[in-house]
């Protein structure tokens, strides 16, 4: 008879009774055995060991349909709070600028990027090989317009050397006396730098006396009449769009591409002016709080944003405030010499790029 090597302690020879009571003693030191004792923080609440009653009742709780439920809630609301605050971090531009008509303005917000988008600074970088007063480009996010747009500050180059610039007839000007920088390109396409009213209708320009730091940008272009130009493509004449309500929201976005620089802005009032009317011609000015004849006037911009809100055409629900900066594109209306075409844009957001 082959010999038992089993290391398992043998049954006590006696009654039924007593192997009975053996048997119960080795299997409760064997689920002794395999019980590892766990004292981790599944059996702690703040750092206090739960005693064995409570840690049962607590893993019940744990283990219940409810605290399931609860315990995905809680971590389905900090999923969601995450996702919504990232939105609100990396997408605050997108919701500002492409969706929606703000109401007020939350002031600029400058963003430094790496590098400016390929698209934009390609365009720039060779437009100003072409001309160096090249300044910048003037994007409707719709499409409406996508035009580049010069500066001359004078009718003398920084050499000293006179523009060479026509009068609307397409005579040369040979003595610039009375002519100022915005003469220079009106009747000029800054390419050529020839005399152009049929082709491109002359430049798009910024008024001479802005520098790109004054709270108002004033940038000019041609309309032209659809007996003139039936297609209504030309320069500032697609703007018409704007002169009704029913056009605005899908044409109420628009950017400047600068040099390393993108300005976002939204399109807060659209109204006609009088030119011989000296109060709404003060929408000219390059600093609202500061004349035409460069005076003091504090306060005035609070008090002629009253004027525009009487003066627009439609309620934009675009809010403008005395410390905003604005965009002011003008163009004349058709047929009506008198009177200029006036689209006030708030600033929202400027990117700038190494």
């Amino acid at each position: 008879m082959t010999e038992n090597k089993s290391k398992e302690p043998s049954a006590p020879h006696g009654s039924y009774n007593e192997a009975l009571d053996w048997l119960k003693a080795e299997q409760l030191k064997k689920n002794l055995k395999n019980t590892k004792t766990d004292e981790s923080t599944s059996d702690r609440i703040y750092g206090i060991r739960l005693p064995e009653g409570q840690k049962k009742k607590k893993n019940m709780k744990r283990n219940s349909p409810a605290a399931f439920s609860l315990r995905n809630r809680r971590t389905i609301y900090f999923v969601l709070g995450t996702a919504i605050l990232l939105a609100s971090i990396l997408g605050i531009r997108y919701f500002n600028h492409s969706a929606g008509n703000p109401i007020e303005s939350t002031g600029t917000e400058t963003i430094v990027e790496q590098k400016m988008p390929t698209e934009y600074a390609s365009v720039w970088d060779a437009n100003k090989e072409i001309n160096e007063d090249y300044t910048g480009q003037i994007i409707f996010d719709s499409g409406l317009i996508d035009l580049p747009f010069v500066q001359a500050k004078s009718v003398y180059k920084e050499n000293g050397e006179m523009y060479v610039f026509y009068t609307e007839e397409g005579d040369l000007v040979t003595d610039p006396t009375g002519y100022t920088g915005n003469d220079v390109y009106i009747w000029t396409n800054w390419k050529t730098g020839r005399y152009d009213r049929t082709d491109e209708g002359g430049s798009v320009f910024m008024d001479y006396r802005n520098h790109l730091e004054d709270q108002n940008l004033l940038i000019y272009g041609h309309h032209f009449a659809r007996d003139w130009d039936p297609s209504g493509s030309k320069q500032f004449t697609p703007l018409d769009a704007l002169l009704e309500k029913k056009n605005y929201k899908a044409n109420s976005k628009l950017k400047l591409i600068l040099d390393r620089e993108i300005r976002y802005y939204t399109v807060a009032c659209v109204f006609m002016i009088d030119v011989s009317d000296p109060e709404q011609m003060q929408i000219a000015r390059t600093n609202m709080d500061v004349t035409l004849k460069n005076e003091e006037d504090p306060g005035f911009f609070k008090t002629y944003i009253k004027v525009m809100d009487k003066l627009s055409y439609y309620d934009t629900k675009v809010k403008l405030k005395e410390t905003d900066r604005i965009l002011t594109l003008v163009t004349c209306i058709q047929h009506q010499p008198q009177y200029r075409q006036i689209i006030v844009c708030r600033e929202d957001a400027v990117e700038t790029y190494d």
